[in-house]
């Protein structure tokens, strides 16, 4: 199946039971400057990963930065989500995740991409191990 490079609303993680229910029980890994939180969702929704993106006010004052921040963050997911989406339609699963930005200062894009896609291939070798 061929996905193209889209990061549609109904793929953002917005649910404020699922955030909750993500941060709960879900299992984290660091990728500096990114930390990861993923879980299984509970109830299929034919939506194969929900992702959100978080910078803390913390971290980053000026709201300014945190948008540029969120816009990289989700810019570098949009193109390179497919392999991911590959490995979680094989192993029939769905996924929620949340990356969140935990530098203090602000990276650049290729600094981010470059951790997404780490990220991104770790959780697909996570899929194919059978998502336990």
């Amino acid at each position: 199946m061929q996905f193209n490079n889209r990061f549609p609303k109904q793929e953002k993680l917005k649910s404020v039971k699922d955030i909750g229910f993500l941060f709960e029980s879900g299992k984290s890994f660091n990728a500096f400057p990114l930390r990861v939180v993923y879980a299984k969702k509970t109830t299929k929704t034919g939506i194969l990963a929900n992702v959100g993106v978080s910078v803390p006010k913390k971290n980053i004052k000026l709201a300014v930065n945190r948008n540029l921040i969120k816009r990289r963050i989700k810019e570098a997911y949009r193109i390179n989500n497919h392999e991911l989406k590959n490995g979680i339609k094989n192993a029939d699963v769905e996924l929620n995740i949340m990356l969140v930005y935990t530098a203090k200062e602000i990276c650049t894009y290729n600094q981010i991409e470059e951790k997404i896609k780490v990220i991104l291939n770790r959780l697909n070798t996570w899929c194919e191990k059978g998502c336990e």
